[in-house]
């Protein structure tokens, strides 16, 4: 069963208008597997006292997110890469 897609309004702002265009298109990818397949190969659970929190690594791209019956809600997102100052104005 293919999931829906729910973003925080903190992830949907940083991914409209700080991430960038390279980085947006590695985060399009890892959502459309997610919804696909939450739980699939390369996610992992974030917390060790969490049983909900997921996350996965793409690249400098990392994302956090909650599985429920119908939806994927990404909670958390960002830019992970030194050589750009993390996440210093692109």
């Amino acid at each position: 069963m293919k999931r829906r897609l729910q973003l925080t309004e903190q992830v949907a702002r940083f991914v409209d208008h700080y991430m960038p265009a390279t980085d947006r298109e590695v985060f399009e990818r890892i959502v459309d597997r997610l919804l696909d397949d939450p739980e699939g190969e390369g996610t992992h659970l974030v917390y060790r006292d969490d049983p909900v929190t997921r996350g996965v690594w793409e690249g400098h791209v990392m994302v956090e997110y909650v599985v429920t019956s119908w939806f994927v809600v990404v909670i958390q997102t960002d830019v992970y890469d030194a050589s750009r100052g993390f996440n210093a104005p692109f």
